[in-house]
């Protein structure tokens, strides 16, 4: 069940690209699709979690963390569907996916986590892989793969945060609350910029109902049946099989965007995706080595 969950989640997130292109065709900007998918994805979650009362939100200073991701969140958000205004969904996919490595030179940075001979390959491939993807087909224009690489930058930040979030409270709050808390967050922070700058919905049925599951589906979705694959499988399991992700991305472009990645994207993106994996596995591996001693 916990690889279902995670398979699911996974289709979910990778589905989003093609979603987020049917909305802009429709009319609607940036700013607006990602306070409609926030705003709706945290009334979603608000719900779960009061269908599974009594649960625990963060209090206090673990509270103001989750802010802190719901802000940073933003960010990354913004960057990934701007990203998808100047280059492929390929690209940008294969982009976002390089964040474990940043995880791992941030954290080195922070003097959160060493950064050994394993970090070193895996930074060494994934930047091979980044190059590869830049001079392959279908690549955009310089200005979408920055954008792709600053939502990769945040969404590192991000998950260094969350991997410290729970060192604030005791007993840990419920993932599903907590989630709420982070879209709730990015969700006032776009409704916000959008109701500032003129908001601009969509203007046909199908625009929304693509709005519709990038809400339910390709978030409150994706994120429940992570959370609850992650409690089945464990993390390491799961983040390898979310090397997935950027494949459904990948094959939902070239079926219905006309996009279509030549060997040195694809092989670029193969890089990328191992050199993340295999770091997943390898420090996973040293944490339990770890433990063990």
């Amino acid at each position: 069940m916990g690889y279902l969950l995670v398979l699911i989640s996974v289709t979910c997130f990778g589905s989003m690209a093609l979603l987020a292109r049917i909305a802009y065709a429709a009319g609607m900007d940036t700013y607006s699709l990602l306070a409609l998918r926030f705003l709706i994805a945290a009334v979603v979650m608000l719900g779960i979690v009061w269908l599974r009362r009594p649960a625990r939100f963060p209090q206090g200073a673990a509270f103001r963390r989750y802010i802190l991701m719901g802000a940073v969140y933003s960010a990354m958000a913004w960057a990934y569907f701007d990203a998808l205004h100047y280059a492929a969904s390929a690209t940008v996919a294969l982009v976002l996916y390089a964040a474990p490595i940043l995880v791992a030179l941030i954290a080195a940075a922070l003097r959160i986590d060493r950064f050994g001979l394993a970090e070193v390959l895996a930074l060494a491939v994934s930047t091979t892989g980044l190059v590869l993807v830049l001079g392959g087909t279908l690549q955009g224009s310089l200005t979408g793969f920055a954008i792709a690489f600053i939502a990769a930058f945040f969404y590192a930040v991000y998950i260094i945060i969350g991997s410290r979030a729970g060192d604030d409270t005791d007993p840990a709050p419920d993932p599903i609350a907590t989630a709420s808390v982070v879209l709730a967050t990015a969700g006032i922070i776009f409704a916000s910029i959008s109701l500032g700058s003129g908001p601009h919905f969509p203007h046909t049925p199908g625009a929304w109902t693509a709005v519709g599951c990038i809400a339910v589906f390709s978030t409150a979705l994706a994120i429940a049946a992570l959370n609850a694959g992650i409690l089945r499988l464990g993390p390491t399991l799961a983040s390898v099989l979310a090397s997935v992700e950027p494949v459904v991305t990948v094959t939902l472009g070239i079926l219905f965007l006309d996009e279509h990645p030549g060997p040195r994207t694809l092989l670029g993106g193969l890089l990328i995706i191992g050199s993340a994996t295999g770091l997943s596995l390898v420090r996973a591996r040293r944490k339990y080595a770890e433990v063990k001693i």
